[in-house]
């Protein structure tokens, strides 16, 4: 009987020393289950589905089937499956999943990340994001801007047989800078609209999960008066906009100082637009020189004691954070490989993207935490890797199922703690670490012939 034992007692001992060893892969699971909460999902989808259903494949498993094919899969469905198939463990077949994620409404991939995220806001430790200027502690600052969703493969009938590549969807995502979370977008299923017409329902949406005055920084592209009144039409709200140089602007008052760098900075109060359409604003000006354009915004915040030019400046600067979202969106968390054809598809799995990234971005500030550096310091790139890596080791050594225990948020925090404690590599997750981009090769030289050898190009014999 106890010789019977002995193998299950083996195993079991094997699979606590590999989750001991995968703390990463147990934050991610854990902290999936706590964000894909049946209920939260349960409530959405019944109130967005429209006239899609559940049947075999419910709508908590068909996310973590998505999930499953970005983060070990890179974003092959076709991957996942024939895994699954192996195993005898597919749920649905394959071509049913790429026909229920063609038919996902798009209120279902926004109230997705709107809501989940909302769950992991609530986790977020204080002091190791972005610090902000003291004068702005009274609002919730966030950044917005637009994202097409590139390289749509050509498999939907009307789409074969065409040259150049296509858009899957365009997305105009929102992202808190404080805890460097994506939380709402807007979207359109033609991905060469513009991005302006998607500014209203993006701000209905932050209205929702945004309760108290919202400071929002916006690019030059909205910078026109009627999306400047629909950005701060709730009363509260201010916003900070690049401008474009030919949008006239009367100004009535104006004082001049220099920043850190000698470059004269002008701040004048004035009327943006004419006719019908006008707004009192301020003009902040960083005159740049040296072939560079002139950093002109515009603003509601009209105090300028309280707000300085110096510190809106600064503040706008941090609009480049969103521009990094996309970025690691799109090379780590495998949005250039989309999953399905349709637009549809396209936009679920960039929220699902914006979630992964929302979860690590989570992990990463803990683990920062943890080496009691700031987020930014910690590579996302790597930490993914090790992230990926893990996962990959405990589905392929055990059945994949990490024990699920339902949490709140305070014992979800306690449990983040207890796993990463003593997690901070400050060699490999330093972001000098990050892999950065090649330059342009030049043009290839031709050879004379189409072919030499490697001894006359060292000794520059070769007929080039």
């Amino acid at each position: 009987h106890v010789a019977h034992l002995l193998p299950v007692v083996r195993m079991d001992a094997f699979v606590s020393e590999l989750m001991r060893r995968s703390p990463l892969a147990g934050c991610a699971l854990e902290l999936s289950d706590f964000m894909f909460d049946d209920g939260l999902l349960k409530s959405l989808y019944d109130e967005h589905r429209g006239q899609c259903y559940e049947d075999v494949l419910t709508f908590p498993t068909f996310l973590r089937l998505i999930r499953d094919a970005l983060i070990r899969h890179g974003g092959s469905g076709h991957k996942l499956f024939v895994e699954l198939e192996r195993e005898q463990r597919q749920p649905i077949d394959e071509s049913n999943f790429y026909r229920k994620l063609a038919r996902t409404p798009v209120a279902v991939s926004r109230a997705l990340l709107r809501c989940c995220t909302s769950r992991l806001v609530n986790l977020m430790p204080t002091g190791v994001g972005v610090t902000l200027p003291a004068c702005f502690e009274g609002f919730a600052v966030v950044a917005g801007d637009g994202k097409k969703i590139k390289n749509a493969a050509k498999r939907l009938a009307p789409t074969r047989g065409f040259a150049g590549r296509l858009l899957g969807a365009k997305a105009l995502v929102a992202m808190d800078l404080r805890s460097g979370l994506a939380i709402a977008m807007s979207d359109s299923l033609d991905g060469e609209a513009n991005d302006v017409p998607l500014v209203p329902a993006l701000i209905e949406q932050l209205h929702e999960v945004v309760a108290g005055p919202m400071l929002s920084i916006w690019d030059r592209q909205f910078g026109d008066v009627r999306t400047l009144m629909r950005i701060s039409q709730r009363e509260g709200d201010a916003f900070l906009v690049r401008l474009r140089a030919n949008l006239k602007f009367s100004a009535v008052s104006r004082r001049e100082s220099t920043d850190a760098q000698g470059r004269q900075i002008i701040d004048e109060q004035g009327v943006l637009g004419s006719g019908t359409n006008t707004l009192t604003l301020r003009r902040i000006t960083l005159v740049r020189g040296d072939d560079e354009d002139d950093i002109i915004l515009v603003t509601n915040l009209i105090d300028a004691d309280r707000f300085s030019a110096e510190d809106l400046l600064a503040l706008y600067r941090h609009r480049w954070g969103i521009e990094q979202v996309f970025q690691q969106v799109t090379q780590t968390f495998s949005l250039e490989h989309l999953i399905g054809s349709a637009p549809q598809a396209a936009l679920l799995q960039f929220a699902m993207c914006l979630l992964l990234y929302n979860l690590v971005e989570v992990i990463k500030a803990y683990v920062a935490q943890d080496g009691k550096v700031l987020a930014a310091a910690v590579s996302t790139f790597y930490l993914f890797s090790d992230l990926r890596q893990e996962l990959g080791s405990w589905a392929y050594h055990t059945d994949g199922n990490w024990p699920r225990t339902p949490r709140d948020s305070n014992a979800m925090i306690a449990r983040l703690r207890e796993l990463l404690h003593d997690s901070y590599d400050p060699v490999a997750y330093k972001t000098q670490s990050d892999k950065k981009p090649r330059k342009k090769k030049p043009p290839a030289r031709p050879i004379v012939g189409g072919h030499t050898s490697v001894y006359r190009l060292i000794n520059a014999h070769a007929n080039i």
